[in-house]
């Protein structure tokens, strides 16, 4: 997420949530997954480029620290045969696009069976029950057995919680930091229950101090410490060089120790290489399940209301074992598709 780049929590901040990418030995700038993006590590738009909101307030609901709306820039489309101004190039249309990276949010159901750890599976943080992460977390523990029919993680809605329905408000609230699924992929196999750690969401990290704390057999992390040190291994990952770049990610879960040490040292209880002994298999550095919005509109730059006509659409895809038909990478297959109203975004 862009957030590695030193962007903090900040409701104004609408490029938090963007995908990157990286090279994986060098650490160097790629790309980031938006349309319009600047070609450097700034997670900006294009000066001159008008943008669309893809992930609004019916989504993740009132802007805030942690629920940040998203934006990409329009690309305008042109054409020079229009019947209206033949030979002269006129504006037809533009067209968005945002990537989601959903391996860096905690998975609402990691199926048993692709567990990467036999019974290790993540838990959404609920040191706060009356909060969206508390609400939710509690609903996915007592309906446990309806996850295996849900298909997305807008069908979570349908959970009760054990004393009243999920709101809107919970799923909204929880969209930045959570997810139905993600699967990783290694080798020809895929995995449940992946942490991908290159993310600054603290709801994210004390949810991963949480998952710690399920493992059988482990020295506990307090409650009080499941708070401020989950807390300080988000606000703290952008600005380190602990084992990566300053605003970069980490290329492996070992790179990772040396930051982690920073916070659990060997000092305390429990220490860094405790916690490592049990997250360490499920943690990585590289995401093979996305979301991508994309969005498109007809111009008629002669009319009195230009925008003719809108469409948006999302997906979620999963990499595959399979090679890619252009054979740069992975093959990717469609997991769920729907379009998307006005009362989506």
């Amino acid at each position: 997420m862009a957030g590695l780049t030193g962007i903090s929590a900040l409701a104004a901040n609408s490029t938090r949530h963007w995908c990157g990418v990286w090279e994986q030995g060098t650490g160097a700038f790629v790309a980031w997954l938006a349309s319009g993006a600047q070609t450097t590590s700034t997670a900006a738009v294009q000066s001159g480029l008008s943008v669309v909101e893809l992930i609004g307030p019916n989504t993740v609901g009132a802007a805030a620290a942690n629920s940040e709306h998203s934006i990409a820039g329009k690309i305008p489309l042109w054409r020079t045969d229009t019947a209206a101004a033949p030979g002269i190039e006129t504006l037809v249309g533009n067209y968005a696009y945002l990537i989601i990276d959903e391996g860096v949010k905690i998975s609402a159901y990691a199926p048993e069976a692709l567990l990467r750890v036999a019974g290790l599976r993540p838990v959404l943080t609920s040191t706060v029950p009356t909060s969206a992460a508390g609400k939710l977390a509690a609903a996915l523990a007592a309906y446990a057995g309806k996850l295996p029919s849900v298909i997305s993680y807008e069908q979570l809605s349908l959970l009760p919680t054990p004393n009243a329905a999920l709101t809107p408000s919970v799923l909204q609230d929880n969209f930045n930091h959570v997810t139905l699924t993600n699967r990783t992929l290694s080798g020809s196999d895929y995995f449940s229950g992946s942490l991908n750690l290159n993310t600054t969401s603290t709801i994210f990290w004390r949810s991963v101090l949480e998952t710690y704390n399920t493992a059988p057999g482990v020295v506990p992390i307090t409650s009080n410490n499941l708070t401020a040190k989950g807390n300080a291994l988000g606000n703290g990952l952008a600005a380190t060089n602990l084992g990566k770049m300053v605003n970069g990610p980490f290329s492996s879960p070992a790179n990772f120790s040396a930051y982690l040490a920073s916070v659990f040292p060997l000092t305390g209880s429990p220490t860094y290489i405790q916690i490592m002994a049990v997250l360490g298999p499920l943690l990585t550095t590289r995401s093979d399940t996305f979301r991508i919005r994309a969005y498109g509109e007809a111009v008629n730059s002669m009319a009195a209301v230009p925008v003719e006509a809108r469409a948006v659409c999302e997906a979620i895809v999963q990499r595959t074992p399979l090679a890619a038909p252009n054979g740069l990478g992975r093959k990717f297959v469609l997991i769920n598709f729907r379009w998307l109203g006005p009362n989506d975004l």
